[in-house]
């Protein structure tokens, strides 16, 4: 067998969650059909701060496309890994670090505006001192995605309200810096997130905004927690 490790941060994570020890070697066992097998974990570095991933495969260099290909589409609480993970392969069999050799890829581009799907947008007004973030939810891709969530649980009726109660939940879990100053003015068809309009708050607002972003285009990470409602979460629905 040979090696994949995946090398992680925590300074440089926006929720450093020691889950990720656990839910990303699980993610990648079921994405690979355990092609790719957990192998363990361990601290690498004296101050604690960094954790590196062991990852089991017959062929590690023919595997590391799907292993960048999921730290590329796929947030693991609530962090693109693609930012920040460093990967590393060996054809030893459980290779230590400093004897495997980094593999470089392109990580994903800090969300801009422009690059936000229709039915998300980031407003900036000088004149009120407010940075926010509006999502359409009538559109068409989260109208859809609202009735799924609708056929998993009845509670789910996803208007303005219900998508708050739902993307409260899901930011508790995975980022819970983002609810700290922010407002909501939400209307049947529409969710808005505002904030006081500071450097730091913009830099809130587009994280936001990705966020909303991932888990729409993603979907089964918002399904899968309609469908724990009243089971491992409780969420408060209108």
């Amino acid at each position: 067998m040979q090696t994949i490790i995946i090398k992680l941060d925590a300074q440089k994570l926006v929720n450093p969650d020691l889950d990720m020890r656990y839910t990303i070697p699980d993610f990648i066992e079921t994405y690979t059909d355990k092609t790719v097998t957990d192998n363990g974990y361990d601290y690498v570095n004296e101050s604690g701060t960094e954790l590196a991933i062991w990852l089991s495969t017959k062929d590690a260099a023919a595997q590391i496309p799907n292993i960048i290909h999921i730290l590329k589409t796929k947030r693991f609480c609530g962090n693109d890994l693609s930012r920040t993970a460093q990967l590393y392969l060996s054809e030893q069999d459980c290779a230590e670090l400093e004897a495997c050799k980094e593999v470089s890829f392109t990580p994903n581009a800090p969300v801009e505006e422009s690059q936000l799907p229709d039915y998300l947008h980031i407003l900036v007004m000088e004149e009120s001192n407010i940075a926010e973030v509006i999502f359409s939810i009538e559109n068409p891709k989260p109208f859809a995605l609202g009735e799924k969530l609708n056929a998993i649980n009845e509670h789910a009726y996803m208007n303005g309200y219900n998508w708050e109660a739902l993307l409260n939940c899901c930011l508790k879990q995975n980022l819970p810096d983002l609810l700290e100053d922010m407002k909501t003015d939400c209307e049947a068809g529409t969710y808005i997130a505002y904030y006081e309009n500071t450097p730091e708050n913009r830099q809130k607002v587009n994280q936001l905004a990705d966020f909303i972003r991932y888990l729409v285009e993603d979907e089964e990470d918002l399904c899968q927690l309609v469908r724990e409602d009243g089971e491992t979460v409780e969420i408060e629905w209108d």
